[in-house]
This record gives structure tokens, C-alpha cells and sequence, in this order.
């Protein structure tokens, strides 16, 4: 009976080790899968930062040299073009002549397109010591394009050639329409800085380095990093 009494004890303290030994381990377990989750979150978030330090102190980037590089690239390129705008409409007007007045009313449908962006021959690169300053003029219309889409409807009230004056019509349209554009503020902006983002990956493309940029306007102001 003694011996029987010895064993079931002995049974129940190692049942008892083996409790404490899995409270001790279960902690540790999960504080090993929170760190090692925490340190990949970490990493994901700061390694563009590493990556940037490292080209910048121990693998020292030459922003003189990069430059240079860029700047043959950019003269192969020649302009960029940013943004395209496409609008379609109907022109309705009058074709008018000298003395007699209105002599024709025409009905035209039409589209245009606009592409706005910056000509790389006016990018200005200054390198620093650990960064490229890139100024960057502002877009401006680097193409547009006035089509007649369908057959126009002409009410000819004096049986005149009028074609001369109908070609009249159609340049001020497309100057009117280009010029809605060249107005609004908004395209220009939005043209601009998706030139400086397509710079940016043009640039790693060219280097295969990824570089500090700062991007100011060609007229001194600081703009934000794309």
C-alpha cells in the first residue's frame, strides 16, 4: 500500500511540473509571436527610411555625378507630358461677313484634346551634398488637337463660299476651349505635380538608385514631396 501511495504522488507532482511548465511556456509563446509581428511592422514601415539612410552613409550617393546622368536622360526625352484632357461639344454660331452681317449658321459637333506637362530642357537639377534639388517650371499646353466629329448642318442664307470664314469659326473654338484650360489653375497644378512623380520614377529608373529629391517650383517655392 506504501509503495502504491508513493507512486500515485510521485505521478501527481510531475502532473503538477507539467502544468507550471505550460502556464511558464504559454506566455513566452505568445510574447515571441507578438515581437516578431511587431518587428515585421516595423520594418515594412521604416524600410524606405533604412533603405535611404544606407545609399546616403554608408553606400554615399555622388549627387553630382547622378546630375550629370540625369541630365543627358532628360535631354533624350525632351518633354513630358503629364495630362491629357479630352472634351466634346457643339459648336453653334453664326459665320459672319464684313458689311452684310450674318451670312451662314452652322452646327458642328466636335472634340478636342489638350496635353499639358513641362519640357525637361527647363528642369533645373542642383545637386547637394545628400540630396538633388529639382525645380520645376510650370506646365504649360505642350499639344492640343480640334476635330470635327460628325458632318456639320449649315444654313446658308446668301449661297456664298464660305469656307474661309467656317475654318475662321473653327480656330476660335479650339482658342476658346485652349484657352479654358491655359485659365484654370487647377489643371495647370494638377499637371505639375504629376510631372514631379513622374520624374521621381523616372529618375530610379535611370539611376537605379533611390534618391533624395526635393521638388521646388522654378520660381524658388518649396513644394510638397511627391
Amino acid at each position: 500500500m506504501r509503495e502504491q501511495y508513493d507512486r500515485e504522488e510521485t505521478n501527481q507532482r510531475r502532473k503538477g511540473g507539467a502544468g507550471r511548465r505550460a502556464l511558464t511556456w504559454l506566455p513566452r509563446k505568445i510574447g515571441l509571436v507578438v515581437a516578431l509581428a511587431l518587428a515585421i511592422v516595423l520594418a515594412s514601415y521604416f524600410s524606405p527610411y533604412i533603405t535611404s539612410w544606407l545609399n546616403q552613409v554608408i553606400f554615399r550617393i555622388d549627387y553630382e555625378k547622378t546630375a550629370t546622368q540625369i541630365s543627358h536622360e532628360m535631354e533624350k526625352v525632351g518633354e513630358l507630358i503629364t495630362v491629357r484632357y479630352t472634351d466634346t461639344g457643339v459648336l453653334d454660331g453664326d459665320i459672319k461677313a464684313k458689311l452684310i452681317g450674318s451670312v451662314s449658321h452652322v452646327t458642328v459637333p466636335y472634340t478636342y484634346e489638350i496635353g499639358l506637362g513641362v519640357k525637361l530642357e527647363n528642369v533645373t537639377l542642383t545637386p547637394e551634398e545628400t540630396r538633388l534639388v529639382v525645380a520645376v517650371p510650370d506646365a504649360e499646353m505642350l499639344y492640343d488637337r480640334f476635330e470635327v466629329t460628325d458632318k456639320p448642318e449649315t444654313r446658308d442664307f446668301w449661297g456664298l463660299n464660305n469656307q474661309e470664314r467656317y475654318q475662321a469659326l473653327l480656330n476660335e473654338q479650339q482658342a476658346a476651349c485652349r484657352q479654358a484650360y491655359l485659365d484654370d489653375a487647377s489643371h495647370l497644378d494638377q499637371a505639375w505635380e504629376s510631372a514631379c512623380e513622374q520624374m521621381k520614377a523616372l529618375f530610379l529608373q535611370w539611376t537605379g538608385e533611390s534618391l533624395r529629391l526635393e521638388f521646388v517650383r522654378a520660381d524658388g517655392v518649396a513644394a510638397a514631396q511627391p
